[in-house]
């Protein structure tokens, strides 16, 4: 899997590559840092019976960095509160899915303002959360530490610096990690966020014809 993860990486980055357009030194492009905050909806897709959606948040830093005047790549560090609900003997469990997430996403900008947007994203899981079980159950250890998905989106953003996004994050990764039973589930999540990127005279690149 890691090895499949690498090369369509290199992929990814080598369509950039060659698609990149070249503009004029009269026409800075700028990186921009920032930082963005939103709303998950999470669940699980999978052998899992009887399971729903969790709403929950998602927050973070990232960076917006210029390859063209139209394809820009976005790495982000993000907090993203995941988890899904399921029915266990009659009762409503909530189960907390915690993770550090870095998504490397592409942003095609179909106008100036209007980005296309997909890459992978790499999640480490921090912690687990079910009230409704003891401590030291075997529960808490039945779930892999690192999860792969991946995104596509949408992003509107105006010139002050402030943007909003959608994006499906779609797993593709088992999250379970139990030898007890044979069970495969992904995570599914639905998100929505807000942000703003900063912009200063020193961060200017500008990328010279040829």
């Amino acid at each position: 899997m890691k090895r499949n993860v690498f090369i369509l990486i290199v992929i990814i980055f080598s369509f950039i590559s060659v698609s990149a357009q070249k503009i004029s030194d009269e026409d800075p492009l700028y990186a921009r840092a920032g930082f963005k905050g939103g709303i998950n909806y999470s669940s699980i897709l999978g052998d899992a019976d009887d399971t729903s959606g969790r709403v929950r948040i998602h927050l973070g830093a990232l960076v917006e960095y210029p390859i063209s005047s139209k394809f820009y790549i976005q790495g982000e560090l993000l907090y993203s509160a995941q988890g899904y609900k399921v029915e266990v003997a009659g009762q409503e469990q909530k189960i907390s899915l915690n993770y550090i997430s870095l998504p490397i996403v592409t942003k095609f900008y179909v106008t100036e303002k209007i980005s296309l947007e997909t890459g992978p994203q790499f999640s480490i899981l921090t912690t687990v959360g079910n009230d409704d079980v003891a401590d030291n159950d075997p529960f808490f250890d039945s779930f892999n530490d690192f999860d792969f998905s991946w995104a596509v989106g949408a992003g509107y953003k105006l010139e002050s610096g402030l943007f909003f996004q959608v994006r499906y994050n779609l797993g593709l990764t088992n999250i379970n990690d139990t030898g007890v039973i044979d069970i495969t589930n992904r995570n599914s999540v639905a998100q929505l966020s807000v942000g703003y990127l900063f912009k200063t005279k020193d961060n200017r690149r500008i990328i010279r014809e040829q």
